[in-house]
């Protein structure tokens, strides 16, 4: 993970790949997903038994956070 101060200051970044800019979150954006229950219940004694009913809140945030950029849509299988 790379913390930078602005998107300016990313895409300055001399590794800075063109066509990954979706890839970048703010801090604040990153903390609330890391809020979801799919994250915070992991330690959790019922995780797994409940990640099904977790993980539709994360995407659904990480949707709204990103708009629904492709950048952030899972691998085709």
């Amino acid at each position: 993970m790379n913390l930078f101060r602005s998107k300016e200051h990313a895409r300055g970044w001399s590794e800075f790949e063109a066509g990954t800019q979706d890839g970048i979150l703010s801090l604040q954006d990153g903390a609330a997903l890391m809020s979801t229950p799919r994250h915070a219940g992991r330690l959790s004694g019922r995780y797994v038994s409940t990640a099904a009913d977790n993980a539709p809140v994360f995407f659904a945030l990480m949707r709204e956070l990103t708009d629904n950029s492709p950048f952030w849509a899972p691998p085709a299988s």
